[in-house]
């Protein structure tokens, strides 16, 4: 007879499916960003959980922190988790960045920045993404500046001479605001320039903000009057850079392609990997069935075949809710019991399975482990364009 957690427990995961698959679109722009700056005087960490600018303290801060995390803001995430570290010049400090990814990779976040960081800092960085996704299958990425990194959890930005409108300049008392990068003035106003670490902040701001109806490819930066130009810009693109480009029509910056940095492709990672959409896709997926299995499933559901069912029942009833902006409405995504993995686990626990039929394999007692296998097709978004007229 199934228990009272059973009974509650099993309506309540396709309730929560459905409900995960009628808002995909609204939490997709609602990523976390993880920000670490360099800041303190003194050896310590300090941390700010910032939704919009009325979080940002008053004091603790430097105004050239402020402003990166204005600048991340910007791209509307849910939230900026601020970590603070020592200052290149604190004599003998002992906390470093790999403090504060110890700190990380236990809680939940989406893209992580490091716009102080130095060269060996964002390096380290971007191995730590790799390993964090790659060995213990979390959903995190980042965006570093200059890095080759050749990973679809690596956002390669590589734009410099980033000019932006100083808003606090005043142009009478011919004083501005404190703010990053290296100023002039021009026609009465200031113009500050940043670096691409620096502007990692911005990007990363726009990257958790940005919903899966669309992709960041064509995205406006609108603070940005100019940036750096390219001779064959093409040719950057194909090697994992994410850029900005102005094509002198009147329209302003644009982010030119929403790649991320990977560009060797196999067979598991073909080159519909290389784009930031469908990774934020995938990861949202694998979130959304990893958090709901943990919390209305693990140690509160037998491990039988009907409840492996309706756990699958479950997980169709999602992918048809999210079919169209993230799944491919045309395409058979599918999830069912992997009859492979049952069949080898029922080769290791001694069983001849040559003598078992399809349905016995299927049901066969797997323990504690759910083995499923799936087919999954991402829909992506419009950005090539070709069209043949004949005359």
């Amino acid at each position: 007879m199934p228990n009272e957690a059973e009974l509650f427990g099993l309506p309540q995961v396709l309730i929560n499916f459905r409900t995960l698959g009628t808002t995909a679109i609204k939490r997709s722009a609602r990523g976390i960003v993880a920000m670490i700056l360099h800041n303190e005087t003194t050896d310590t960490i300090h941390n700010y959980k910032i939704t919009d600018i009325t979080d940002i303290p008053d004091t603790g801060l430097t105004d050239e922190n402020v402003d990166l995390i204005k600048k991340c803001l910007l791209g509307t995430p849910l939230r900026v988790l601020v970590y603070t570290l020592p200052n290149a010049d604190v004599a003998d400090a002992k906390k470093t960045q790999a403090d504060v990814l110890k700190i990380l990779g236990g809680i939940k976040w989406n893209w992580i920045c490091a716009p102080t960081a130095t060269g060996r800092e964002q390096e380290d960085l971007g191995s730590w993404i790799k390993t964090m996704r790659n060995n213990k299958h979390k959903t995190y990425k980042a965006v570093l500046a200059n890095r080759a990194a050749d990973h679809e959890g690596v956002v390669n930005f590589c734009t410099g001479n980033i000019q932006v409108a100083n808003p606090n300049y005043n142009a009478e008392a011919a004083v501005g605001t404190a703010v990053v990068g290296a100023t002039k003035v021009v026609d009465n106003q200031e113009y500050i320039t940043y670096t691409a670490t620096q502007y990692t902040a911005r990007i990363a701001g726009i990257l958790a903000g940005l919903s899966l109806d669309r992709s960041a490819t064509y995205f406006k930066l609108t603070e940005v009057l100019s940036v750096e130009a390219y001779e064959d810009i093409d040719s950057l693109i194909d090697q994992g850079q994410l850029l900005l480009f102005d094509e002198q029509d009147g329209d302003g910056v644009k982010i030119a392609r929403a790649c991320n940095s990977l560009t060797t492709f196999t067979t598991d990672k073909g080159e519909e990997f290389r784009k930031i959409k469908i990774i934020e896709g995938i990861d949202m997926v694998t979130d959304d069935i990893r958090d709901t299995f943990k919390k209305y499933y693990v140690g509160k559901v037998i491990n039988d075949y009907d409840h492996k069912m309706l756990f699958i029942a479950a997980i169709l009833v999602y992918f048809g809710q999210i079919a169209g902006n993230v799944l491919d409405a045309d395409a058979d995504n599918t999830v069912d019991i992997d009859e492979q993995s049952q069949k080898d686990y029922a080769t290791l626990k001694g069983a001849d399975v040559e003598k078992l039929t399809a349905m016995q394999i299927r049901q066969y007692n797997t323990g504690d482990k759910v083995m499923l296998a799936g087919s999954l097709k991402f829909v992506d978004a419009m950005e090539n364009l070709t069209i043949n007229f004949t005359m």
